[in-house]
């Protein structure tokens, strides 16, 4: 799909998907994957887009531009910030889509579970030989299995970041749909069969 087309599925504008691009912030196409012999043009590298890449951005955006709806009764360093950075965003996105697919196979299958797919990101920290190392673990699964998952990692756990694939996955079709574009009326078409 093209890029206006990718932006009526996420709903983002052009200046802010601009924005994400000059930063190297998208959750996919790293600006350093690109090196244009003299004379080309890297224009055209940046106009193929697919509905992972819809659902990785929906889902990054979902995660950097998130407002809490209950501001006054967080806690005060709560009440300064609202979504993860970009880049944070970026990458768990990433791994976010890419769990899932892997787990059931396909983002058809994924829109085909019974219960919505969910994945989880959770940012460890442990001592080790004196110094305090970070690490990362990722998870896709239903919302029981997910806080299941984070239950057990506990120990040493700074933080869970969980979010829901198919609902970010689901908000990509129906937009896609409602501005008539060609691939995403294939998939829904397909998957109506």
């Amino acid at each position: 799909m093209r890029l206006n087309e990718l932006l009526a599925c996420v709903g983002l504008d052009a200046a802010q998907f601009t924005n994400y691009k000059r930063r190297d912030q998208l959750p996919f196409h790293r600006q350093s994957e690109f090196s244009v012999a003299p004379g080309g043009s890297a224009q055209k590298k940046w106009t193929n887009y697919t509905l992972s890449d819809a659902l990785r951005l929906q889902i990054m955006v979902n995660l950097s531009e998130y407002r809490s709806p209950d501001k006054a009764t967080e806690p005060e360093i709560s009440k300064r910030y609202d979504g993860l950075p970009p880049m944070a965003a970026s990458a768990i996105a990433g791994n976010g889509e890419g769990n899932a697919v892997a787990k059931y196979g396909s983002l058809s299958a994924i829109l085909n579970q019974r219960k919505d797919i969910w994945h989880v990101t959770m940012a460890n920290a442990s001592l080790h030989e004196g110094e305090l190392w970070y690490g990362m673990d990722h998870f896709a699964g239903t919302l029981v299995e997910c806080t299941d998952m984070i239950e057990e990692k506990k120990e040493g756990q700074v933080r869970a970041i969980l979010f829901n694939v198919s609902q970010a996955l689901q908000k990509v079709l129906d937009a896609g749909e409602a501005h008539a574009i060609p691939e995403i009326v294939d998939f829904i078409v397909a998957e109506n069969a």
